[in-house]
This record gives structure tokens, sequence and C-alpha cells, in this order.
């Protein structure tokens, strides 16, 4: 393998930047999910509450699909499989990715664990039913929407920023503190991770062609959140989680990814802009009314 020509790759210079700056501010950065919360105060605090039906049907549902991490995991290691059928650059590419995918996988693996965790102990579900649920939801086949780098991570950038938008607004919509602790520290990595993915969107960005632009316009027009294709009463759901976070709206999550197009913009020469300016135009007509822009 000649490293030194792997070595001097731009793209991949880049990426292995990325993880780099990633583990290295946050490779210490955690909680322990089992002591930095009250869960044996728990059910106390959600009678004192007065906690509706709703919001814990709105938890219930978004432990559903952070606890597909087994499936997500499996299909990001099928994409990104190190193996004999890759060139020497693409194994190492692969390689560099995976330090941040392991990391990423262990951090959602806590997310539903920790609103799991949250439900056991609110006094507002029953165990055996809860669990009965987690195994149905969670046999079922994921499979990753995009394998291309441009449109995977501009989908996993959309995706990690309208969960940290959610998790946000549903923490300002509930009163019981263990919850809104559980629903900060979620919000806050899923902000990380949303950062990560930005930048490889942005990375993409910078070096889009007309082909490229035209995927990530698709990704944006069919944009849904992971397991809307699966889980059972999803759209019902759907909606009982948007009226349990009041001010929600997953919109705002392409007001996030206008913004990464303007970056890209201003690294580009004017000749080169024509297309990125009309994905900036065609982002902000999928903006919500009330988005800055």
């Amino acid at each position: 393998m000649d490293l030194d020509t792997l070595d001097t790759s731009p793209a991949l210079a880049r990426l292995e930047s990325h993880v780099s700056d990633y583990l290295r501010a946050n490779d210490d950065a955690g909680y322990n999910r089992f002591t930095d919360f009250d869960w044996s105060g728990l059910a106390e605090s959600v009678h004192a509450s007065g906690l509706q039906e709703l919001h814990v049907g709105a938890v219930e549902t978004a432990m559903l699909v952070e606890d597909h991490i087994p499936g997500y995991a499996s299909e990001y290691l099928r994409v990104f499989t190190v193996d004999e059928s890759r060139t020497d650059a693409e194994a190492w590419t692969c390689r560099q990715m995976l330090h941040f995918v392991y990391r990423w996988v262990a951090e959602e693996d806590r997310h539903a664990h920790c609103l799991e965790l949250w439900l056991q102990n609110s006094g507002k579900r029953d165990t055996a039913a809860l669990t009965t649920l987690m195994v149905t939801e969670g046999k079922k086949q994921y499979v990753i929407p995009y394998e291309d780098p441009t449109t995977l991570f501009t989908y996993t950038t959309l995706q990690e920023k309208a969960t940290q938008l959610y998790y946000s607004c549903l923490r300002s919509a509930v009163d019981e503190p263990i919850l809104r602790s559980v629903l900060g520290k979620l919000a806050q990595d899923e902000a990380r991770h949303c950062h990560f993915f930005g930048q490889l969107a942005l990375d993409a960005l910078v070096r889009a062609d007309s082909r490229h632009v035209a995927q990530m316009r698709e990704v944006l027009e069919q944009f849904h959140m992971p397991l809307a294709m699966m889980m059972e009463n999803y759209k019902r759901k759907a909606i009982q989680m948007m009226r349990a976070a009041g001010g929600y709206d997953y919109r705002d999550a392409i007001e996030h990814f206008s913004r990464l197009v303007k970056r890209a913009m201003e690294g580009r020469t004017t000749a080169r802009t024509d297309t990125l300016q009309d994905l900036l135009l065609y982002t902000q007509k999928l903006q919500p009314q009330h988005s800055s822009g």
C-alpha cells in the first residue's frame, strides 16, 4: 500500500481531521446512564409533575427509534466495511470513518437505554409489555436510505439536527426534572453528531458538481426520519410527538443545511456557484415560514 499517496489525498485528509477533532474533543465526554439520573425517585417525580400521557408516549416513540441502533449499526458497518473488495485507499478511508462510527453507535445506544430506563422507572409503562414492544419493532430489518457518501452525509446531517431540535423542544415542554436532564444530555450528543456529519456534508458541497447537487436536493425533498416506513402506526405517533414538543418542526433542520450551503458557496469560484445557489433557494422554499432562512 502506498501510504504516501493515501496521505496526500485531500478528501482523506479532511476525513481524518474531522474524525480526530471529534474524538479529541469528546473522547472523555459522557455521563453514566445508571448513576447520573435519580431512577429510584422517578415514579414520584413523574406523579408530582403531572406529566401527560402525550409526553410519555413521545418518549416511548423516541426510544423505539433510538433502540433500532443494531439495525443502523449493521448498515453503517456494511457500507464502510474493510475487506478485500476495497482498494487500499478505500479500505483506509473506511477504517478512518469507522473510528467515528463505533463511538457514534455507542452514544446512540446509550440514548436508547436512557429512554428505556426512564420508561421502566416512570411508573407509566408495564416493563414486560414495553420489552415485547421493543422486541417486535427491533426485529424489523432496517435498510439505510442512501449509500453514496454525498447523499448519506446529507441525510444524516438532517436526521441528527432534527433529533437534536426535537429533544430540545420536548425538554422545554415538560416539567419532570429527570426527563429534562435526560433530554438535555441527549440533545447535546445529537448536536455534536450533527456537527460531525455537517462537516462531511460541507466537504461534499464544496466539491459538488451538478449531479451531486441534484442528489442532495432529492434527499431534502424526500427526507423522513428513520423507521417512518417501518414502525407500526408511525404517522399517528409522529403527530403525537409533534404535539408533545410544542414548536418542533423537522424542517428547521433544513435551515441548518442551508447555512452549510452558504458556507460552501463562500469557498467556490463564481463560475461554480450557480448550482449551489439553486440548491440554497430550494432549501429556503422547504423551510417553515417562521424560519429566518
